[in-house]
């Protein structure tokens, strides 16, 4: 999904309290470079002695305090570093932007009951970037409208077109919604609501045909969300009844793959209302 307003400050922190966390990294390791070195140095400026136990025992009790001393400054920089970052909502950050950028990753999903793992691929457009199993989909980029439909399309003129488009809207998300709902009413079955999966925002969907009683009904659902602009994301996905279960809930996982990537020097991304 999108990000949120407050996951693009907690990105602008993260990475400025990284920068800073990396420089006092270098800082504690140089003074423990520096304090180890001086105790060697000490170390050797002292006068030979005649190896007895009592001055064995202390040789092993300076080397223990070194040591010591070491390691709890080595741990006291992994603390820092840690409360530094990780509290859960920056770990989760952490944890995603990891993910955002891969250029290939695994998806797990359940489709018509039965579990199915893919290796899908990243697809860049100027505002966002979605991950695409490229076995079955292809993403034809247009002028202000990017159409994801199957590689494989069936000759047999019965089946009701499929796809996936992506565009935006200058009216926020809620005026979208209400105008799309409003374009669906002549349709047999409508339904409209705010919802939060797989983006925070609003669906409009609509059965047409004979509103769900024949299985090549067409269905056109709507994805609208804030794309952090003053505008909308706007997702228009199309299959038909028999398929709900196949390309319907491919599209719908596919969303959970949508990430808004405008320029966080330019524009604010965000999400939902």
């Amino acid at each position: 999904m999108g990000r949120e307003p407050w996951e693009k400050e907690l990105k602008d922190g993260l990475e400025k309290g990284t920068e800073d966390a990396m420089k006092q990294q270098d800082e504690i390791w140089a003074s423990i470079k520096k304090r180890i070195d001086s105790e060697r140095a000490s170390q050797s400026s002292e006068p030979a002695a005649v190896p007895f136990a009592p001055r064995k025992t202390k040789a092993r009790r300076s080397g223990r305090k070194t040591a010591s001393w070491m390691v709890g400054t080595a741990a006291a920089a992994v603390i820092v570093l840690a409360l530094s970052v990780q509290t859960p909502p920056v770990q989760a950050f952490i944890d995603q932007v990891k993910e955002w950028f891969a250029p290939q990753k695994t998806v797990e999903q359940e489709l018509e009951g039965s579990p199915e793992t893919s290796v899908d691929s990243l697809h860049e457009s100027a505002d966002y970037v979605i991950y695409i199993d490229e076995s079955r989909f292809k993403m034809i980029q247009g002028e202000g409208v990017d159409r994801i439909e199957p590689v494989h399309k069936p000759e047999d003129d019965r089946y009701p077109e499929v796809y996936m488009e992506i565009s935006q809207d200058q009216e926020a998300p809620k005026v979208v919604s209400e105008r799309l709902e409003a374009e669906l009413s002549d349709q047999p079955k409508v339904e409209a609501e705010a919802i939060q999966e797989p983006v925070n925002g609003f669906e409009v969907r609509a059965v047409g045909g004979t509103g769900g009683k024949e299985w090549n009904d067409p269905i056109v659902r709507y994805y609208i969300f804030d794309n952090g602009q003053g505008g909308s994301f706007v997702v228009k996905q199309q299959y038909f009844l028999e398929a709900a279960e196949g390309y319907g809930a491919r599209f719908h996982n596919m969303m959970k793959e949508f990430h808004i990537t405008t320029n966080a020097g330019e524009k604010q991304a965000g999400e939902g209302e």
